[in-house]
């Protein structure tokens, strides 16, 4: 196997997992994953990763993508609410999806990160900071790394 080879295997199973994670509670039905983050990360890279690795999981999965400032009256009537005849995931990326305005839309959520300068060990409870963003880091079901897309990480941002 060259190191190519390797790294695209590498993401795969990364991807893999976030997906079985989510595929362990939700299964069957019209489900809904946002996927969001800082200005400098690349949430449709992460998007369309996770959405090949649901369609690798034998899911049905669509993505679709918001524009900052995204009506949510909007996307609820002419998005969500077709989806919801159907079994399959719906992936969506963009700014803000985890702010008060799109919070009860998902079932899971992933905020990626991109911090070049980030420690392989950082998590806030080992630097003794406090989450500047609040809420849309705290709320969503999972955190990552995509500072080297060829290697995405979960991040820990818990105390456990």
């Amino acid at each position: 196997m060259t190191d190519t080879q390797r790294v695209e295997a590498s993401k795969r199973e990364f991807y893999a997992g976030v997906a079985a994670e989510f595929l362990q509670h939700y299964r069957r039905g019209p489900r809904f994953i946002a996927v969001t983050g800082v200005p400098a990360a690349d949430p449709a890279r992460a998007a369309d990763r996770l959405a090949d690795a649901l369609r690798d999981a034998g899911q049905e999965a669509e993505r679709t993508a918001l524009d900052a400032g995204a009506d949510p009256a909007v996307f609820r009537e002419d998005i969500v609410a077709p989806f919801r005849t159907r079994d399959a995931v719906l992936v969506v990326d963009g700014p803000g999806l985890l702010g008060p305005a799109f919070r009860g839309f998902w079932n899971f959520s992933v905020w990626v990160e991109h911090d070049p300068e980030r420690s392989p060990d950082w998590s806030f409870v080992t630097t003794g900071q406090k989450d500047p963003l609040g809420a849309p880091r705290e709320v969503a079901s999972v955190l990552l790394d995509d500072t080297d897309p060829e290697r995405p990480r979960r991040l820990w941002a818990d105390s456990c």
